[in-house]
This record gives structure tokens, sequence and C-alpha cells, in this order.
């Protein structure tokens, strides 16, 4: 992706996979009759990324409960539009600059984009993007878990709302859910005694799984 040498620039075309919405969903679960994957011819040339833009290579992406609500073509009462139909879908993610037009980012540096398109390769505006710094000892998986929309959710229910006291009862509805695994083991560090609900036996018992980890 580098230019060749002393000539003009090497123009850098990539088969880029991509997932974008065929059709809305109003009820149930979405289907390949809703998402699709498409296949398709993307640049990654200096001259194709605007000025304060990167390039990103995506790494791993959050699947957040809001991004149903963004399928069903539906606005009443969301706080999130739809995703248009055809077009790619975004979500939050994590990915790594593999070309910069802004001097703050750097070939290689690992990011946050809270608005990345489900894709191998994209081109976003530099002005949302976090650094994550890959050497401290935290997986980057846990950038968008723990310390990601889930894990800040649940330290708002926990922490600035519900302030419960050492000792009290907590219920953890959806207790299955990346929200309410986090809310729970928070309750349980300050000593509460913690109640979840699931939709199922088999949620029960992975959520004691991942509680033994």
């Amino acid at each position: 992706m580098g230019s060749g040498g002393g000539g003009a620039e090497e123009v850098t075309v990539v088969e880029n996979r991509e997932w974008y919405l065929a059709a809305y969903a109003p009820e149930g679960v979405p289907t390949s009759d809703h998402l699709k994957l498409r296949t398709v011819s993307f640049s990654l040339s200096a001259v194709a990324i605007p000025d304060q833009h990167v390039a990103l290579q995506l790494l791993y992406i959050s699947l957040d409960p809001y991004l149903r609500s963004r399928m069903s073509g539906h606005e009443d009462g969301l706080y999130a539009p739809q995703f248009p139909l055809n077009k790619g879908i975004e979500a939050f993610g994590m990915g790594r600059v593999i070309r910069s037009k802004d001097i703050k980012f750097t070939e290689g540096d690992i990011v946050i984009y809270p608005f990345s398109p489900v894709a191998e390769y994209s081109v976003v505006p530099s002005t949302f993007l976090q650094k994550v710094d890959p050497t401290v000892g935290i997986a980057l998986p846990d950038y968008l878990g723990c310390f990601g929309v889930p894990g800040f959710a649940a330290w708002v229910g926990i922490e600035v709302l519900g302030k419960p006291k050492p000792g009290s009862n907590v219920f953890i509805s959806a207790a299955a859910g990346g929200v309410g695994m986090y809310a729970g083991q928070l309750a349980k560090l300050k000593g509460c005694r913690v109640i979840g609900s699931t939709g199922s036996d088999d949620k029960v018992l992975r959520n004691q799984e991942i509680d033994m980890e």
C-alpha cells in the first residue's frame, strides 16, 4: 500500500467485504433476507482519503441491542435513525489505521470508532477516533465490552442511578445480556446480593460459566 520508488503513488484497490441492510425487519430476528454480505472494490490510495480522515482495517465490532432497533423500519421512540436500505451498516468498532491524512494518527494505531462501517476496510473521519494502547495488558475486545457501551451502561445503572449499599438485594433483568452481566458483577463487587432473570435455562448456564472464568 505504499508508493512506488520515486514515482507516482501506486493506486491500491482491495476487494472489500461489507454487510448491508437489504430490507427492514419489523419483527423477529433479522435473517439473510434482511442482512446481506457483498464484495465491492475499494480504493485505499492516499488520493481517495480526504484530509482529516483515516483508512481503517476492522478488527472487532460490538453487537449491541440498539442495532436491532435500527433495522426495524420504525422511527417512533428511537434515539438512533434507521439504517438506510442498500447501504453498509455501522456499529461501535475497533480498527487498525492503515493510512492517515491526520497528523494525530499514524499507520498501525489501534483506534475505537463509534460509527464504524461493518466492513473489512473503510475510510472514516478522524473526529471521533480514540486511540487504544495495545501494550497496557488489556485485551482489545474488552475495550468494546467492559470498557465499551455495555460496560458503561452497566456502570451508569449501578454506580450513578442505583447506588446500592453493601448487603442490599439487586435484581438484574436480562441478566444474560452484555449490560446485565456487567451490572451483576459490579453489584457483587459492592457487596450486594444479586438476583438475575434470563429468558432460558441455557442462558443461566452460560452466565454461570462466565462467572467462573
